[in-house]
């Protein structure tokens, strides 16, 4: 059974998960294809990371574009009729066919035909993806194909993709383009494609997108689970080959096991699109500055200048400091916690704090 922690504590757990998060290498320096798969995944741009090297079809390939496009959660209100003779009006992928093909981003046959089992060819790719950034056939004169692949080029979204016009892509070469596409900026624009769709996205100082936003989106928690109850029935995956994180800290199935015997609660938060379970327990480690703490609320302070917005506090004798306005606005008068109150919390040693005495930062 899972125990639902109260909405503040929650609140203020979830500001601290940043640190555990980080750690999961979301925003790495130089975007692998392990990681811009897992963006496109968070994203829900690819439904799973199976067969990345199998060759993919124009059905396939119409979901994929038009979830990465503004129209991505315009697939429910389908109506329908796919548009094309060769598409059931009840083929899974006939409604983002009929989106892709009237926003411009994908091109159908003669005689009404979309081919949806054929392969994807790369210089549909090339289409597509110029397409969400706003071109159009206006934008190309001469050899439409030949300018086309000079502007893909020259924006670098065939990073990674060695292909001819007319070979076929795989898998693994849409989600280069489309991780390529999503951190372009739009035609005309200084603005980066990807957060104007998705705006739990932003983009590091490399340049690469960074899914921090994405997967703190996709949270599930907080929750306390006790001394003897079991972590599989608690978490809705399979928990074999799950990324575990103990106090922002890589760990093992064991590992947990073995700190859930010693502790009489963890605190858990669990990501089912990443299988990722991230795990805050009391005490200290030497790899971690983050941990989780239970204790009763000995005192509030604000400064002599703001007597309404406190900035530190005392719990069991130890002294913290508040983090952000959420967590302050927590210990506020129009807050939901206040003295003698004991609660579950979770801070993090730093030396930025406002006292030489203060235990951490919550």
């Amino acid at each position: 059974m899972r125990h639902q922690i109260k909405k503040v504590i929650g609140m203020m757990l979830a500001v601290c998960m940043l640190v555990g998060i980080g750690n999961n290498n979301f925003a790495a320096t130089t975007a692998g294809q392990e990681l811009r798969t897992q963006v496109l995944y968070l994203a829900d741009v690819i439904e799973n990371d199976n067969n990345m090297n199998d060759y993919i079809t124009r059905g396939e390939f119409a979901r994929m574009v038009v979830k990465a496009s503004p129209y991505k959660d315009s697939a429910s209100i389908y109506d329908g009729n796919s548009g094309f003779s060769d598409v059931a009006v009840d083929y899974q992928y006939a409604p983002f066919i009929k989106i892709a093909t009237k926003e411009g981003y994908m091109t159908s046959y003669l005689g009404g035909l979309f081919k949806p089992l054929e392969y994807l060819t790369y210089r549909d790719l090339t289409r597509a993806s110029l397409a969400l950034l706003g071109y159009t056939n206006e934008d190309f004169s001469g050899n439409q194909i030949a300018a086309r692949f000079e502007t893909f080029a020259a924006l670098k979204i065939d990073d990674n993709i060695e292909r001819a016009a007319n070979d076929f892509v795989t898998k693994k070469d849409a989600v280069n383009a489309l991780y390529n596409t999503l951190k372009t900026a739009k035609k005309g624009s200084n603005s980066i494609y990807g957060p104007t769709v998705f705006t739990e996205l932003s983009v590091n100082s490399d340049g690469d997108l960074n899914a921090t936003g994405l997967t703190k989106a996709k949270l599930e928690g907080p929750f306390i689970l006790k001394k003897g109850e079991a972590l599989n029935l608690a978490i809705p995956f399979d928990i074999t080959n799950a990324n575990i994180f103990i106090n922002g800290t890589s760990a093992t199935l064991e590992t947990t096991f073995r700190e859930l015997s010693n502790n009489g609660y963890l605190v858990y938060y669990y990501n089912e699109t990443t299988k990722t379970i991230y795990i805050y327990k009391e005490g200290t480690t030497l790899e971690s500055s983050t941990m989780v703490k239970k204790g009763f609320v000995n005192h509030i302070y604000y400064n002599a200048s703001d007597t309404v917005t406190p900035t530190r506090v005392e719990i069991d004798l130890a002294y913290y400091t508040l983090g952000n306005s959420e967590v302050k606005f927590a210990f506020s008068y129009a807050g939901t916690i206040g003295i003698g109150d004991q609660i579950i919390f979770i801070y993090t040693k730093s030396d930025d704090v406002s006292s030489d005495d203060d235990s951490g930062r919550i």
